[in-house]
């Protein structure tokens, strides 16, 4: 099964509990359904306009439109979903970063938040993406964010 409902770094999956991983699949299967049901409900609007006689007409494309309208606003919300059960479930507060932690904030600003703090910390870039890498915290507060994050403080340490 290819999960592309959310872009999780390789790490941040092996970090995830077996319930985790089960609901990342069961949201993915979900997402799956969705993408079957597009093609066949695209399936069906084709051949109704052809048995009606209006297939070359721009109807479709319209059709189409709204049906991949529809579509991206179903699967967004499984995203959504999925990255706050994920987010919420099994984050531990033993060890709290030492950067500002706030929930209330955008995952960018929160990249923005961690991204300062290890800059002002550490004047090495190879000592910040050590101290990155250690970060086990980061990997659920930046969700989506964490790959983006570390690749930037790969990249600096060279």
């Amino acid at each position: 099964m290819v999960i592309d409902i959310i872009s999780y770094a390789d790490a941040q999956f092996s970090g995830l509990t077996s319930e985790q991983l089960l609901e990342v699949k069961n949201v993915q299967a979900k997402k799956d359904r969705l993408t079957e049901r597009l093609a066949e409900d695209k399936r069906s609007e084709k051949y109704r306009l052809i048995a009606a006689g209006t297939f070359r007409s721009s109807i479709y494309q319209k059709i189409c439109e709204v049906l991949d309208k529809a579509y991206e606003r179903e699967v967004e919300i499984l995203r959504e979903g999925l990255l706050f059960y994920l987010q919420f479930s099994g984050m531990s507060t033993d060890k709290m970063p030492p950067y500002t932690v706030d929930f209330s904030l955008s995952y960018e600003e929160r990249v923005r938040v961690v991204v300062d703090y290890y800059e002002e910390a550490y004047a090495s870039p190879y000592e910040r993406y050590v101290a990155f890498k250690l970060d086990e915290f980061a990997k659920g507060y930046l969700g989506e964010y964490y790959a983006a994050t570390f690749d930037y403080f790969a990249v600096q340490a060279g």
